[in-house]
């Protein structure tokens, strides 16, 4: 179903004409901004009738557009394109696109999320009691959420539970058949490094024990669940290049019809920052793997050119003080396969350093990623559908790691008899 209105901005005058296409989500919040001064216009579908900012709803306004207004599209569940009024309609767009199999699908994770996002206090609650440590609240929290069990007080029983709900919380973000993998294969790597170099990946472990590493990643990995479904209705547009065959890398003019980009800028920092530490991981035991020293780096990267030790390379410890952009390709032939488009050091300085513009109507995002002193000349160009999904993929990344934490903590429980 669509609803066609006219709207008139609030601080230029101008009409806008705007069609809305119907999620099944029972409350739907829209934003946009008026394409002739950038006003921020909002109102909401499924509450009391009122609501919007930053225009005047034409109630009188009975339609057909005609060409002569402005036009908005706008689908909380879609990207919608920018241009004039065309009568195909975003929904009917969409299902020529990517056909009614992959609908189906699509529509099946949108319901998920539309069920989880009414559980968010649930979900943040529960999460918050493991971190504190209190299993007696924890408990509490297992109770109010459908297929989360408790069986016992043990940390392996424990664990159990939190790793169901973020399963839950997790399920219509990510792609199943990659997490699946990655629980399946990190089990083995494990046993493998305990068969063939077990002096040295027991004091890895250890390491990572007593100096809390472990312990403060895994707590900083839990807390981006909640901050994912809080987010949740800018990122519903972006499962559709699941289906679509659009390049993940190309600018994508698309509009997303909710929400902005300094409202989510910073979410993706701190999913690189987690992402960064997580490397950490990856690189200790991917040195165990493949030299059987976690601290051992490939001579490719740990030695220059004079054959002479980098400082950085030195060491596990060394390696963690590095930038997230330098990481990855420290990693050789690594058994974790990053997800190279998800990673953009560009982006995730410009936030950190608040050097970005952002355009509201056109929801084009401009970053200023050099040290140029006062000057701003170069710049990287994306759309906020773009960020969205770069912020997807790189959710993906750290979540199919965190079932490497996962693996790690199972690990030491019942091989190693360390207290995690």
């Amino acid at each position: 179903m669509n609803i066609c209105k006219r709207f008139q901005c609030e601080t230029c005058t101008v009409l806008i004409d705007c069609r809305i296409g119907m999620s099944n989500r029972d409350i739907q919040p829209f934003q946009f901004a008026c394409p002739n001064c950038e006003e921020v216009i909002s109102f909401t579908i499924g509450t009391q009738e009122g609501d919007i900012t930053g225009a005047i709803d034409i109630l009188d306004f009975k339609g057909p557009f005609n060409g002569e207004n402005p036009f908005v599209e706008l689908h909380l569940d879609f990207p919608v394109s920018f241009g004039a009024y065309e009568q195909v309609t975003t929904f009917m767009r969409i299902i020529h696109e990517i056909g009614d199999e992959a609908f189906r699908d699509l529509n099946l994770r949108l319901t998920l999320l539309n069920n989880l996002y009414s559980k968010k206090r649930d979900l943040q609650r529960l999460i918050t009691q493991y971190k504190r440590g209190d299993i007696d609240a924890f408990e509490q929290a297992c109770n109010k959420l459908d297929g989360v069990t408790l069986e016992s007080h043990k940390k392996q029983d424990v664990l159990a539970a939190l790793y169901t709900t973020t399963s839950n919380i997790s399920s219509p973000f990510t792609i199943y058949e990659q997490n699946k993998e990655m629980s399946r294969e990190m089990p083995e790597i494990l046993r493998w490094l305990h068969s063939h170099h077990q002096e040295k990946t027991n004091e890895f472990f250890n390491k990572v024990i007593d100096n809390d590493f472990i312990k403060t990643l895994h707590h900083d990995c839990l807390s981006l669940y909640p901050k994912m479904i809080e987010l949740e209705l800018p990122f519903r547009p972006t499962f559709y290049q699941d289906y679509a065959e659009v390049d993940d890398t190309s600018k994508t003019p698309a509009r997303i019809s909710t929400a902005d980009f300094d409202a989510c800028c910073n979410f993706y920092k701190d999913l690189a920052e987690v992402y960064a530490r997580q490397m950490t991981l990856v690189a200790g035991l991917n040195n165990l793997i493949k030299r059987g020293d976690y601290d051992l780096f490939d001579d490719s990267v740990r030695l220059n050119k004079k054959q002479e030790k980098i400082k950085a390379f030195e060491s596990i410890d060394s390696y963690a003080n590095m930038d997230l952009g330098r990481k990855a390709g420290a990693i050789d032939d690594s058994f974790f396969r990053f997800n190279e488009s998800a990673i953009d050091n560009k982006i995730r300085n410009g936030i950190a350093h608040y050097k970005y513009t952002y355009k509201e109507s056109s929801q084009l995002i401009t970053f200023y990623p050099a040290r140029e002193g006062m000057e701003r000349n170069t710049y990287h160009e994306l759309y906020f559908s773009e960020f969205m999904r770069k912020s997807l993929l790189l959710f993906r990344d750290v979540h199919n790691l965190n079932h490497m934490i996962k693996a790690v903590l199972y690990f030491n429980i019942f091989i190693l008899k360390n207290d995690v």
